[in-house]
């Protein structure tokens, strides 16, 4: 019986921007944060940006990446796709960036990345209610 060998996540950062260096191809991950703040929900998050760094894959792997909220146990959104690995030492880096992302209620969120039918890693946010600014 073959034997699967899982991805190894490295690293699931959230970030409001990644800037990719012309020339090197270095990546910069700008304004890391574990929380999003809203005065009013159902409210929809603009734009943000996850960066992932994997290894140990061979060959082609489905992949996805989702949010779900951990008190209803919904999915908020999710996006899948297919890594191939050039071979199990190289570190593969992802980047998504994320529009217009609802959320119904405040609570504490997970930002998965799966490798088929395996959740690699989690990372929580916390998606809290503010009170307006006062004028």
């Amino acid at each position: 019986m073959a034997t699967t060998i899982k991805p190894i996540l490295l690293a699931l950062v959230l970030c409001d921007t990644i800037i990719r260096e012309q020339g090197t191809n270095k990546l910069s991950l700008i304004g890391t944060f574990n929380s999003l703040s809203s005065a009013n929900f159902p409210c929809v998050h603009g734009t943000f940006w996850v960066y992932i760094a994997i290894t140990e894959g061979r060959g082609r792997h489905t992949s996805k990446l989702r949010i779900t909220s951990l008190t209803s146990g919904d999915v908020v959104f999710e996006l899948p796709g297919e890594i191939e690995f050039a071979g199990p030492t190289s570190v593969g880096e992802l980047v998504f960036q994320l529009n217009g992302i609802r959320f119904d209620t405040p609570g504490l969120f997970a930002v998965e990345f799966w490798s088929g039918d395996h959740l690699l890693s989690s990372r929580k946010i916390n998606v809290q209610k503010i009170d307006p600014p006062k004028a």
